[in-house]
């Protein structure tokens, strides 16, 4: 599986390339949109964001239909730190 960073995953949210994270799994949800029980505006809003609370608030059999779905990891990035000493 691929690594992917948060600067990659947010260009991807639009209807025709939509990308989602739930649990730091990233997800081509592009071919999902439509078959998205709570409409497509739903999941196309969240399109290259994190949205693992709305990904848990499913049932293990919905999150189930995400495995097909699944392409990557979040790639983990640590940010530049300032510290001052005194």
């Amino acid at each position: 599986m691929s690594l992917y960073s948060w600067n990659e995953i947010k260009k991807h949210n639009k209807e025709n390339d939509l990308w989602i994270v739930a649990n730091n799994i990233v997800y081509d949800a592009t071919n999902f949109i439509k078959k998205h029980p709570g409409g497509k505006q739903a999941i196309i809003k969240k399109g290259g964001t994190d949205c693992t609370i709305d990904f848990n608030f499913h049932t293990k059999k919905g999150k189930k239909q995400w495995d097909i779905y699944k392409i990557g990891y979040v790639k983990n990035e640590y940010k530049d730190t300032c510290c001052i000493i005194v």
